[in-house]
């Protein structure tokens, strides 16, 4: 029995892809999952996926309805609205956890993600400083 390679993958579950194409997109997802914290680029997660970026950017979003970047951006605010709810972290370190450039960016794509700032969405987060 062969051995699989970490370029292959299980079944797709993915309607209208193989389980070639479906396992790219699951490789992808799982590098973004590892990465959140990370300051990563299209090159980078479909190295992971085993394919080139024009490749990927056009399974991911036949996969999921959106761009690997625009995923990844939904999975860091998804990560964010978590913490702020836990209201153990500042603003800020949030900021910095999940690879925004900094505060005002952060503040930006979650106003942009969820119609309200971080401060207004947990007005008990912790301050900032």
């Amino acid at each position: 029995m062969a051995t699989d390679t970490p370029c292959r993958g299980a079944p797709s579950a993915m309607p209208g892809l193989n389980a070639g194409q479906a396992a790219a997109v699951r490789r992808a997802q799982a590098f973004m999952e590892q990465n959140l914290g990370q300051p990563i680029d299209v090159v980078q997660i479909a190295a992971a996926a085993c394919v080139s970026r024009f490749h990927l950017a056009r399974l991911f979003r036949s996969a999921t309805g959106l761009s690997p970047t625009g995923w990844l951006r939904q999975r860091r605010i998804d990560q964010a609205r978590h913490w702020l709810r836990e209201g153990s972290q500042p603003v800020g370190r949030i900021a910095s956890e999940l690879a925004f450039f900094d505060q005002s960016h952060f503040t930006r794509s979650f106003r942009a993600a969820t119609g309200c700032s971080p401060r207004r969405y947990a007005p008990h987060a912790a301050s900032p400083y």
